[in-house]
């Protein structure tokens, strides 16, 4: 059996497929980023997972289990949740624990080389080259250079309608869709909102979609508060792409993958991204992933168990996964 695992910090996706392309299983469970869960926790849940998946059949050693959770590169956390996942599989199966960009990346270029681009709550850019040479640009959390992130643009947003604020402005329609956002009447009542212990991040990302909103209605502030967003994601794939020092021949394009609830719904992200890469020339080739994260995970566990798949497996596969999408 080929498993691919997707995890985070609110929920957990698990599928099973065989050689052919089938889906033999597929399950949510609860969180397992082993940053924002315990171990007790997380082994739960990775225990109901597998006592589904292996109702009918015990794992071997032929089979390949490729975990993809976000929060294992730092700290020994890959290790410990290695440790934790042998406890419920035993040694037969292949296990490998990698970041959940590789799941991200995957799902797109189907376990070949690229840079994926999550913006999302936070962002970071993640890539690996033909030589499987990874490098990342980002990533450090919400106060070191995060600024194509939920968190960025909501901040942006909040500068501005403050700044409106201290110069007596009336309030446009920018202010009232942040009080109305928050539930308060007056500004003074966001800042103990925005300030409250562990809620700074995600309630400041949350403004993101009133951006996201208004742009596409024509709102020149947030076009620009979202365009200086994208200018920061440039430089971040143009610093990557760099530093995997990959040589690019002829008019060949490297993807990039971009995904995550900011970059995904923001077509004034994603035209400034295309526009500005071509007139400085770059070598890349902007694309939404076509299938979700745990997608990836399944090509990753086949590139790294190298499975013998049946040559239809992608068509099989891939239809199955966008059958079930629906």
């Amino acid at each position: 059996m080929i498993i691919g695992l997707d995890g985070g910090g609110t929920k957990t996706t698990g599928m099973v497929v065989d050689e052919q392309g089938r889906i033999l299983a597929e399950a949510t469970v609860g969180p397992t980023n082993p940053n924002s869960s315990d171990y007790e926790t997380v082994k739960k849940e990775l225990k109901k997972l597998f006592y589904f998946f292996t109702l009918k059949k015990p794992l071997t050693k032929e089979d390949v289990v490729f975990a993809g959770i976000s929060g294992v590169e730092s700290g020994g956390k890959k290790e410990w949740f290695l440790s934790l996942l042998r406890e419920i599989t035993g040694e037969e199966p292949t296990i490998v624990i990698d970041n959940d960009a590789i799941t991200a990346l995957y799902s797109e270029t189907k376990g070949k080389p690229g840079i994926v681009c999550i913006s999302g709550t936070g962002s970071i850019s993640f890539g690996i080259n033909d030589k499987e040479e990874r490098a990342r640009v980002g990533g450090w959390g919400y106060l070191i250079q995060d600024g194509s992130s939920g968190f960025s643009i909501g901040k942006r947003l909040l500068d501005y309608v403050f700044e409106r604020y201290d110069k007596g402005d009336a309030p446009c329609k920018l202010t009232k869709a942040v009080l109305t956002h928050f539930g308060v009447t007056a500004m003074s009542e966001i800042v103990s909102l925005v300030y409250e212990l562990r809620k700074t991040r995600d309630r400041v990302a949350s403004l993101g979609s009133i951006v996201i909103s208004f742009s596409n209605k024509g709102n020149q502030v947030c076009v620009d508060i979202q365009k200086e967003a994208a200018a920061c994601m440039l430089k971040e794939i143009h610093t990557l792409y760099e530093k995997l020092h990959r040589e690019n021949s002829g008019d060949e394009k490297f993807p990039i993958v971009l995904t995550g609830g900011i970059i995904q719904h923001s077509r004034v992200m994603q035209s400034y991204l295309v526009e500005e890469a071509a007139k400085q020339k770059h070598p890349f080739a902007f694309t939404l992933p076509s299938l979700p994260p745990i997608a990836g995970a399944i090509y990753a566990a086949i590139k790294i168990g190298k499975h013998d798949v049946a040559p239809t497996f992608t068509e099989v596969f891939e239809k199955e996964v966008r059958e079930r999408s629906k």
